[in-house]
């Protein structure tokens, strides 16, 4: 029986690059996008093996599209749920010029929404079941000493601390009890990683999504939190 994902924000970048990635490791690969999103991308990763992928459609952001999400999942259940969703937010990226809608946009799409996801998900793992968040190295507070980029830090600082309270209120579920990987997946060229195209990225899209599911594979089901990146070496959070 092939292991199961299910990936929120596969339609593109990141996300996408994933499904593929698990897609030919042999996983059954659920991929969720936004409504009114192009799929066909994320559809023709199946294309050899239709019964292998599958899509869903929900907004993190969108607390009322949670229960019909729910229903369109039936009863599946997952080994591995990860979460991928997630924006850059304004340009200027200053807690002193931001306007109260880039807060809120920011925090809901990067932290809250997903976070609130993840909760409501719990009972659509499998036992012993992996939680994998899309962080980033800019969310650590130890290793900042550059400073800048004040929104996404704090968005990706924020989903790591609950990411950490999940974990921590679930240990005790299952045998091992649940499992959360929040990981760094490289500055890599996406659309979000160029800024579309503005900025140069330190990496290409196939190495950062191999390194991230070899995280995923060696570390599922373990019952930690760990914060890594993609080659798996730890960041202080």
């Amino acid at each position: 029986m092939p292991k199961s994902i299910l990936i929120v924000g596969a339609e593109r970048g990141l996300g996408l690059g994933l499904a593929a990635e698990f897609f030919q490791r042999g996983w059954h690969v659920t991929g969720t996008a936004r409504p009114g999103a192009d799929t066909r991308d994320l559809v023709a990763v199946g294309s050899d093996n239709p019964t292998r992928l599958s899509t869903a459609t929900i907004d993190v952001t969108d607390r009322d599209g949670i229960g019909p999400f729910l229903l369109e999942l039936r009863e599946r259940r997952f080994d591995v749920i990860y979460f991928n969703a997630g924006i850059y937010g304004p340009l200027h990226q200053s807690v002193t010029d931001a306007t109260d809608a880039e807060f809120a946009e920011i925090m809901l799409t990067n932290t809250f929404g997903p976070m609130r996801l993840a909760h409501r998900l719990l009972c659509r793992l499998a036992p012993d079941g992996t939680y994998g968040f899309m962080s980033s190295h800019r969310g650590s507070t130890a290793i900042n000493l550059e400073g800048g980029l004040e929104l996404y830090r704090a968005s990706k600082a924020a989903l790591n601390m609950l990411a950490r309270g999940l974990w921590a209120t679930n240990r005790a579920r299952g045998t091992n009890g649940l499992t959360v990987l929040s990981i760094h997946p490289g500055w890599v060229r996406t659309a979000m990683g160029t800024l579309d195209g503005t900025v140069e990225p330190e990496m290409e899209l196939q190495p950062s999504v191999h390194g991230v599911a070899d995280v995923v594979e060696r570390h599922m089901g373990s019952g930690e939190n760990l914060y890594r990146d993609w080659q798996d070496a730890p960041l202080d959070w």
